[in-house]
């Protein structure tokens, strides 16, 4: 994965949507952040009250309240949390782009770049951001439409498996964790007694087609072997069922797609480096 500063991610965002300030996008971020993370979310910024968050996020933006809570309204229908968010509404090019870019970063990365955009949201756009404009500026609008499916179709998955696992204890008995929002490369973990097995849950709409997998995921599934299953939910919104792989990284044959996100890196200076050295207590 290429990396790519954060204010060069904010020149992508700002360039796809000419209509949208500079602080709508910033605001855009926030609002996936609280859709994605939600409490975590809404606790770890420390506003008291979700209103309050909303209200304290606007006047340090400059954006409406209500345009904050609408911000992540629309990133719901692809996130589990209690809120349907608006599913009838096709997400736009930068909505869209938001999401690709940050999906693969955990809640803790997320929230740095969040606590960055509101300790200061007159960040510079200035950077090497001609690569980020290329790419935005190729981006299809239509598949928007196709992507919020995708996490719709995923949401009802990951609740059929649910289901499924609470009425027959497989792949294995034991106590289902979920670990949908921790980053770890699989979506829930199964622990008994002297072991522990990690599912990766992925829906389709229909009764074939293929599927898609994160680095992490792929990553995961060739460290865990034989306790990593993916769990395939097809026909999921008409008549699912559900099909266990144990192993695939052993079993299935995936083709590398390399495509361009979001990563937060810590940099040290060599002139940190320099003082450690002589004060190494």
């Amino acid at each position: 994965m290429s990396f790519f500063c954060f204010d060069s991610l904010l020149g992508l965002c700002y360039q796809s949507e000419h209509s949208m300030n500079y602080n709508h996008v910033l605001a855009l971020i926030v609002g996936y952040f609280l859709s994605k993370y939600d409490d975590y979310a809404y606790v770890s910024l420390g506003y008291r009250t979700k209103r309050a968050t909303h209200v304290e996020i606007g006047r340090i933006l400059g954006v409406k309240a209500n345009s904050i809570k609408n911000m992540r309204d629309e990133f719901d229908p692809i996130h589990d949390n209690r809120r349907v968010g608006w599913y009838q509404r096709k997400m736009s090019a930068t909505r869209l782009k938001v999401v690709e870019l940050f999906q693969d970063l955990t809640k803790e990365e997320l929230f740095v770049i969040v606590k960055s955009i509101l300790k200061d949201p007159r960040v510079n756009n200035r950077g090497d951001i001609e690569e980020l404009i290329s790419l935005c500026e190729q981006h299809d609008r239509s598949t928007a439409v196709e992507f919020t499916s995708r996490g719709i179709t995923g949401r009802k998955a990951e609740e059929f498996f649910i289901n499924y696992f609470t009425e027959n204890n497989f792949p294995c008995p034991g106590e289902l964790k979920d670990r949908r929002n921790d980053g770890c490369g699989y979506d829930f973990e199964i622990t008994s007694p002297g072991r522990s097995i990690q599912v990766e849950v992925k829906g389709m709409e229909s009764v074939s087609g293929g599927i898609s997998l994160t680095s992490k995921e792929w990553l995961m599934a060739c460290a865990y072997k034989d306790t990593y299953y993916l769990a395939i939910v097809r026909d999921v919104s008409i008549s699912p069922t559900i099909q266990f792989i144990c192993n695939p990284a052993s079993k299935l044959y995936a083709t590398k797609r390399i495509y361009t996100t979001v990563q937060v890196s810590w940099d040290v200076s060599e002139k940190n480096l320099i003082l450690a050295k002589r004060n190494p207590a």
